[in-house]
């Protein structure tokens, strides 16, 4: 229904990426990255401490808000698809960094061993229109 408007959004900036690390709630800014097909990634560096909260527990909520107000919040499960120097891995990379610039410095380690790329499988969409209209499983 609101489809479009929901992918403007995740392309628009950075999302809030709420988690839970040794019970303790996190949230992160985070940068994704929907592909042709819609799916959305994320990625990290290896280094990170949220990779192992992560690992423990890959559930999570993405939260953004636009320009206009509108709110997103997408819940689901973060799924390690990619292998640092696979073809996929070097695909996604590089569609990440010609199609968001700011990304470029964090790939500017040539070590690819140091990051993953995650791909969110979406459970839940709640959108939250400019006039306060919720609309949920988008």
């Amino acid at each position: 229904m609101y489809e479009k408007e929901v992918i403007d959004l995740v392309r628009s900036g950075v999302a809030f990426m709420g988690s839970v690390d040794d019970n303790r709630p996190r949230v992160r800014p985070m940068k994704p990255y929907i592909d042709g097909d819609g799916h959305i990634w994320l990625f990290s560096r290896y280094d990170s401490q949220k990779i192992s909260a992560l690992q423990s527990n890959p559930r999570v909520e993405l939260c953004l808000m636009g320009k206009d107000q509108e709110v997103l919040s997408i819940y689901g499960r973060l799924k390690d698809d990619t292998k640092p120097g696979s073809p996929v891995f070097r695909a996604l990379r590089d569609l990440m960094v010609a199609e968001i610039p700011d990304m470029k410095h964090y790939f500017a380690d040539k070590d690819e061993n140091s990051f993953v790329i995650y791909r969110l499988v979406v459970h839940e969409i709640r959108y939250m229109r400019p006039d306060c209209q919720l609309t949920t499983r988008v």
